[in-house]
């Protein structure tokens, strides 16, 4: 192996590792639902790991260095972790409160739900973000005034008949947490 494969290895570890974040150590966390007219729409779940950050700081050295070559800026998002802070969710249908990070199981519903309500805080810092839900599933609009409508009048149909989400599976969801 040459010794350029080498140092490739150790260095896609790292860059790997602080995408992933820091361990969950608590149990999942599963929501409260409100009433069983929500609980009879749950048609499963998605478990994404809720994870909070604030961006990384930078040196000044660094920041010359980016604004003298663009191009010697790292790709992605630059972030610091923050654990602990104190997470609720709330929606029409469902509650939930949680310590960052965690795998929280948020329900996908048939027929549409509320917007999510998610407020974090340290002592320090906090955030308050909103998320409509998704449709899971595809609907395909034709690029003519026809299909145009149908695609309309399908969508209709479907906010009401189809299966709906927060989230797309088993990924991270980073909430930027700002000063308070």
């Amino acid at each position: 192996m040459r010794l350029s494969t080498l140092l490739i290895f150790p260095l896609a570890f790292i860059v790997t590792a602080c995408t992933q974040g820091v361990p969950v150590k608590q149990p999942p966390i599963t929501v409260s639902l409100k009433n069983n007219t929500a609980a009879d729409r749950v048609v499963g779940y998605t478990k994404p790991v809720i994870r909070t950050f604030v961006p990384a700081e930078t040196s000044q050295e660094l920041q010359n260095q980016y604004e003298s070559n663009p191009n010697s800026r790292p790709g992605g998002v630059q972030r610091t972790e923050i654990t602990g802070a104190t997470c609720t969710i709330d929606t029409a249908e469902f509650s939930a409160q949680f310590q960052t990070p965690a795998i929280v199981h948020l329900p996908k519903f048939h027929g549409k739900p509320s917007q999510l309500r998610m407020t974090c805080k340290t002592p320090e810092l906090s955030t308050h973000y909103t998320h409509d839900p998704t449709l899971d599933g595809v609907v395909v609009v034709e690029t003519s005034v026809a299909g145009l409508i149908a695609a309309a009048v399908m969508t209709g149909i479907l906010a009401s008949k189809d299966n709906w989400s927060y989230s797309t599976g088993e990924s991270n969801v980073w909430i930027d947490l700002a000063e308070k």
